[in-house]
């Protein structure tokens, strides 16, 4: 296996543990600033567009949001 891909293997494994320790809020925390930072890395016309398209409910509000479908 090449070192580059046994590296990203590795990776992504510690990325799934560490996950599996995180509380929800902070799992979702994480998602919304790799995505913020995942936009700001596009080009300047293209960054504005992804920012302006991210998620910004707050943690409280998704959990309201996901208890009232669930009933």
């Amino acid at each position: 296996m090449p070192y580059s891909l046994r590296l990203r293997f590795v990776t992504i494994q510690l990325t799934f543990l560490l996950l599996a320790g995180c509380t929800t809020e902070a799992w979702y925390k994480g998602v919304n600033q790799s995505s913020e930072h995942h936009c700001r890395k596009q080009p300047p016309g293209e960054s504005q567009k992804c920012l302006d398209g991210l998620n910004k409910t707050s943690y409280a509000d998704y959990e309201k949001e996901r208890a009232a479908q669930k009933q």
